[in-house]
């Protein structure tokens, strides 16, 4: 994390800053997040999972990260969806902010 804040902190504005992030300009982020970041995500949802989780139609199949990643995506969606839909006497929604932890 450290190298990733030191790489993007040599930017002075949004457009360096977007520039800093693209892998095809800055190649060095790619190695960055591919070398470390993303290892170190990987281990770290890996490290609490049981081996298998319950499946209605299969009884049991393996966890992995990818299936925490896809559950959480579909939680975080279906709450923005219904976050977005006004209710009886509604005519605005203001988009919530969510914070992951």
């Amino acid at each position: 994390v450290e190298k990733l804040i030191a790489h993007f902190s040599t930017a002075r504005s949004l457009v360096q800053k977007t520039q800093l992030g693209d892998s095809w300009l800055s190649p060095d982020v790619s190695y960055l997040l591919l070398s470390t970041l993303c290892p170190a995500l990987y281990a770290l949802v890996e490290d609490g999972l049981k081996p298998f989780q319950k499946d209605i139609i299969m009884g049991q199949r393996r966890s992995s990260p990818w299936s925490v990643v896809e559950a959480s995506v579909k939680l975080v969606s279906a709450i923005l969806s219904l976050a977005h839909t006004p209710g009886p006497g509604l005519t605005h929604v203001y988009g919530p902010t969510f914070v992951l932890s």
